[in-house]
Order: C-alpha cells, then sequence, then structure tokens
C-alpha cells in the first residue's frame, strides 16, 4: 500500500505532466490577472467588503479556483492555437487589463476621480462607490476572459470556460445592486437579514445566551443578545455593543454567487437529474448555514474576544466560504467517482482510472 508521501509525489507527477502541455499555456495567460492582482495589492484579498480605500477581492481567489476547474474539465477538448498573431493579440489583452488593474490599485488620484464621478453623474450612492469599482474590476475580467479563450482556443471553446464568466458576471451584478442600492434600500433583499438573524440568535440562546434581556429594568446578565430588526444589541464579557447588518455582507451574495456556479458545475456532471437536484439542494443549504455560522462566530468574537472585530469579520467570511466549496466539490466528485466505478464496463473493455474520472463529465455534443 502506497504510503501518503509516495501518493502526494504521484499527484504533483501527475498535475506537472498534465499542465506542462502546449495547450495549458492560455491557462496561464488567463489565470495571469489574478496572479497579478494578488502580487500588487495582497492586502485588498483579506477584505469582504470595504473600509476606506480598500476593495474587498477575495472572490478573485476562487474565480481562480473556477478557471483552473473548467480547464480541467475540458482539457480533452482544449486545443490551444499555434497562429503566433494569436498569441501576440491575447499578450495585448493581458497588457491591457494588467494596465488597468495597475491604476486601480497603484494611482489614488485615479481612484478617487472615479469614486466622485460615479456618485456625481451616474447616480452611484455616496455610501458604496468602492462597490461600483469592484464590479467593473469583476466584469473587466470577464470580458478578457471570453476574448483570450476565444483567441487562444475558439469561439466555441467559450461555453467550455462558462463557469467563470457566469460567476464574475454575477458578482459584478451584485455588486452594481449594492452600488446603487445600499444598506436597505433594497427591501425583498434585506428579508434575508432576518432569516440569518433569528437563527443566529437561537443558537446563541442554545449556547447560554439570554435572548430577551430587559434594558429598562433590573441588571442585565452577562451573556445577552437582543434582536430589534436588523440590529443586535450585544452584552459581552468585553463590553456592550451594537452590532447592524444590511443585505450585502448578510450572506446574500456568496448565497446566490456561489449557488449559481454550484448549478453550473452540476449540469456538467453525468448524474441522474434527482442526484443534481439533491446536490444543489445540499450546496445551497451548506451556504446558508456557513453564513450562519459566520455571523454566530462574530457575536462570539466580539463576547469573549474582542469589541474590535473589524480584522475578524475581515477574514471569517472568506476563509468559511472557500473551505465550505472546495470540501463540498471535492465530496461530490468522490460521490460521482463512487458511482462511476461501479458502473459495468461492456465486454472486453478495461476501464482504466482515466475513463474513470471523465465518465462523470458529460461528452460534447457534435459540432460544440
Amino acid at each position: 500500500m502506497p504510503t501518503l508521501s509516495g501518493r502526494f509525489k504521484k499527484f504533483c507527477v501527475n498535475v506537472y505532466r498534465e499542465f506542462r502541455t502546449r495547450d495549458a499555456i492560455p491557462l496561464l495567460i488567463l489565470v495571469f490577472p489574478v496572479i497579478f492582482l494578488i502580487a500588487i495589492d495582497p492586502e485588498s484579498f483579506s477584505l469582504v467588503w470595504f473600509w476606506g480605500r480598500q476593495v474587498g477581492r477575495a472572490g478573485f481567489v476562487f474565480l481562480f479556483f473556477l478557471v483552473a476547474w473548467d480547464w480541467h474539465d475540458s482539457r480533452k477538448m482544449l486545443k490551444a492555437t499555434r497562429a503566433r498573431w494569436r498569441y501576440i493579440l491575447a499578450v495585448l489583452f493581458l497588457i491591457v487589463i494588467l494596465a488597468y488593474y495597475w491604476e486601480r490599485v497603484a494611482n489614488v488620484g485615479l481612484t478617487d476621480y472615479l469614486r466622485v464621478y460615479v456618485t456625481s453623474q451616474l447616480g452611484v450612492s455616496q455610501e458604496s462607490p468602492l462597490s461600483f469599482l469592484l464590479a467593473m474590476d469583476y466584469l473587466a475580467y470577464g470580458v478578457y476572459c471570453v476574448a483570450t479563450t476565444a483567441i487562444l482556443y475558439s469561439p466555441k471553446a467559450i461555453l467550455r470556460m462558462a463557469t467563470p464568466v457566469i460567476y464574475v458576471v454575477g458578482s459584478g451584478i451584485l455588486d452594481m445592486m449594492d452600488a446603487f442600492f445600499p444598506e436597505d434600500s433594497l427591501a425583498f433583499l434585506q428579508v434575508w437579514v432576518y432569516l440569518i438573524w433569528n437563527v443566529v440568535v437561537f443558537l446563541l440562546g442554545l449556547m447560554g445566551y439570554n435572548t430577551r434581556p430587559d434594558p429598562l429594568h433590573g441588571q442585565i446578565p452577562i451573556p445577552s443578545v437582543l434582536l430589534q430588526g436588523n440590529r443586535l444589541y450585544l452584552w459581552g464579557f468585553k463590553g456592550p455593543m451594537t452590532l447592524a447588518i444590511f443585505w450585502p455582507s448578510s450572506g446574500v451574495v456568496s448565497m446566490i454567487v456561489y449557488s449559481l456556479v454550484i448549478l453550473v458545475l452540476m449540469v456538467k456532471l453525468e448524474a441522474p437529474r434527482w442526484r443534481k437536484l439533491v446536490y444543489a439542494f445540499v450546496g445551497a443549504a451548506g451556504t446558508y448555514f456557513v453564513n450562519v455560522i459566520r455571523i454566530t462566530s462574530i457575536v462570539l468574537y466580539v463576547t469573549y474576544v474582542s469589541l474590535d472585530v473589524e480584522a475578524f469579520h475581515q477574514s471569517i467570511g472568506e476563509v468559511l466560504f472557500i473551505c465550505w466549496i472546495f470540501i463540498y466539490l471535492l465530496l461530490v466528485l468522490h460521490i460521482e467517482d463512487g458511482y462511476a466505478r461501479k458502473q459495468p464496463s461492456k465486454p472486453g473493455v478495461k476501464r482504466t482510472k482515466a475513463d474513470l474520472r471523465q465518465s462523470r463529465i458529460r461528452p460534447a455534443k457534435k459540432g460544440a
């Protein structure tokens, strides 16, 4: 039986063999803008939303994964062009988007000008100009991904790399909604806040919190929480604090975008419809409860650790969501591999491990 180190070495060798081919060169060109952003502005990747001049680009890390995922699943059908002019054109597109991202990060004057312009000329809320700019960052990458895929592979290959495009377009639209309708402007999305908060308060009650304190009569026991609307009044061991939550930071963005990505990935699986529906439902339910865990963790942090919760709030959300999505998708693939191994082989045909891995992916249609 191979050891753990032996398995890891074999895995690394297989990855190296797969990604060193000529057909993998466009993958590097596709993900390089994300690598570039991480290199020039790493602090922005730790933020969920916005403080001061910072923009929360943690979603780009998940985008990196989606591009690699789509390429890996479609690598048998993706053949890179050998025309030199196509690579030159793709590099020109790459230089343009890198220059745009560089200006967005390094040119403080440009960011200030854009913030004033979008609020004064485009009707963006004074409270959320950075949401608009983040939407532009996402949509710029979406255009780049579509154009580069068409140039280096073929226009038909765009459908095989659709998942990251859907993700960036969805993220861009949701950030745009926050730009024009911040905080509780969109009542139908604000309802999501109450679905989250009430479950959080229920869990806190199970943990020993007093959930029905009376601030007007007598001393309030510690810890206690009182929910009124979208505000949670907290009396913890580090002092009292009021936590307010609006729909952009309630998890509705991650719920919609991540569920959409999961649904797109489910379409690619060669599995019965009922099993796909189960995967989609479990993914949506898991994303919801991860949001509940995130907000509950913030309340516990304020109660027992510190009232200065900004740094914790900046990191806990993305850490939980990215871990959840990775674990969930790997679990789905593991289950589908198990079903693939149980499928009977045709007489005289030996099923290899590569066949088993590819059996969960729907074969391309003619002309695709």
